[in-house]
């Protein structure tokens, strides 16, 4: 799907969202997607959805799987937040639990370093 690319960086894959609403049809891709990548043992994920505008209930879901699959292998998800955080209220409530956000693809990736810095 063109709408939802994955890059490799540095063995990080960033599955970036190309759509200014991430809706229903998009939440089925995203998990194809993310269900290939752990299952071919890549533990490093970051969601780009820094185009996004809208996000809704049933994508936000989707990256809730996908994250509860990488905390039940000992990893965690990370998510760049959408263009308009502050009009996405599920973005705006606590999820750090779930998964780490950042506001840059770049900041997502880096993180990975710090896990590995004893």
């Amino acid at each position: 799907m063109e709408n939802i690319e994955k890059i490799n960086v540095d063995g990080v894959i960033v599955i970036k969202v190309n759509l200014i609403r991430a809706i229903l049809n998009e939440s089925i891709a995203l998990r194809e997607i993310v269900d290939e990548e752990i299952n071919s043992g890549q533990t490093q994920l970051v969601i780009d959805l820094s185009e996004c505008v809208y996000v809704d209930s049933t994508f936000f879901g989707a990256i809730v799987v996908a994250s509860k699959m990488l905390i039940d292998i000992g990893y965690k998800l990370r998510v760049v937040e959408p263009a308009i955080v502050g009009q996405s209220i599920i973005f705006s409530k606590n999820t750090s639990k779930i998964f780490d956000k950042y506001k840059t693809r770049e900041e997502a990736i880096l993180s990975f370093e710090e896990d590995i810095q004893p």
